[in-house]
């Protein structure tokens, strides 16, 4: 007995006198391409902007274009300025990024697609703020979201508050958060979008004016109300007459609801029901065409909510 207990006094030591190894880092980094999107249309030198992400930091971020090495960075934002001088046009170039953390492990991007077209672009695009609208009241966190569109492709939107770039976007939806709470009661502020397309063209949607109107206090209703589609699903297939349905729900009550389609108001609807469920006729859209879909919804003391914008295939 007292052999075993001496043993195992032994091991304890040993255990507790030796210093266990530190794991090793295996897991590469997570990178991803966020301009030029999949199928993409670039008519000039664009801005490439990559996202990479490792828990124990980043070394590099590289990029290939159709198998060769364009450039890399060492310090993020990861953006480059990328030429097309000498790649061949109307057809697909593949696109792939690379990022190296601190112990060496690399972690590449999913390929992305773009083709060069043969023609300049000179049609610019069109960019309109969907949330907020003018004149509306607005407090705490807002999102802040514009639609846009070209023909070929968007690059980025950039989001303007008083005048000032307050933050930008490259991939749809295309938002923001604004954070209202340092800002002054009952006091008016500008908001506007600029969207650039693949050809380096520019167009500013109108601009808005919002007041900014932090409510405070115990009989303060500060929370804004909140939408969520439950169906159609993003990034799917409709046709005909499709049944939305729409979760709403307020910590007092929703007074009313909106539908928009393309930035457009298509359906609404007073102390709707939870969840709000309507018909949407898709026959009067094109075959194989896309399009946006959003909610709003309102309380009684003007808090407003918005779903997230999403996009589906009529065909």
């Amino acid at each position: 007995m007292f052999k075993y207990i001496f043993s195992v006094i032994s091991v304890l030591f040993l255990l507790n006198s030796c210093a266990l190894p530190e794991i090793e880092d295996v897991i590469p980094p997570v990178a991803a391409i966020i301009y030029p999107y999949e199928g993409a249309v670039i008519s000039s030198n664009v801005d490439v902007e990559i996202q990479a992400y490792d828990t124990g930091g980043m070394s590099k971020v590289w990029y290939y274009v159709d198998g060769k090495k364009i450039d890399e960075s060492t310090t993020a934002p990861y953006n480059f300025a990328f030429s097309i001088a000498g790649l061949d046009k109307k057809v697909e170039h593949v696109m792939m990024a690379a990022a190296e953390d601190k112990n060496g492990n690399i972690g590449y991007s999913a390929p992305v697609t773009f083709v060069v077209a043969e023609t300049a672009d000179i049609i610019p695009p069109q960019v309109a703020i969907v949330n907020p609208v003018g004149g509306q009241v607005v407090e705490g966190i807002v999102n802040i979201v514009a639609h846009a569109e070209d023909e070929r492709s968007i690059q980025k939107v950039f989001f303007y508050i008083d005048g000032q770039v307050a933050d930008s976007a490259s991939a749809y939806p295309y938002s923001m958060n604004w954070n209202t709470s340092g800002i002054s009661d009952s006091t008016s502020h500008t908001i506007f979008a600029k969207a650039i397309d693949g050809g380096n063209n520019e167009s500013i949607s109108p601009v808005i004016t919002v007041t900014v109107y932090p409510r405070s206090g115990p009989a303060g209703d500060n929370t804004a109300p909140t939408a969520l589609f439950l169906y159609p699903i993003n990034a799917s297939i409709v046709t005909g007459t499709v049944q939305v349905s729409v979760d709403v729900q307020d910590n007092v009550a929703v007074h009313t609801a909106e539908f928009y389609v393309d930035g457009a108001l298509t359906q609404s609807a007073t102390e709707p029901a939870a969840p709000w469920s309507f018909n949407w006729n898709t026959t009067t859209k094109a075959d194989s065409s896309q399009h946006s879909l959003y909610v709003k919804v309102y309380d009684a003391a003007g808090n407003v909510g918005t779903s997230g914008l999403m996009t589906v295939t009529v065909q």
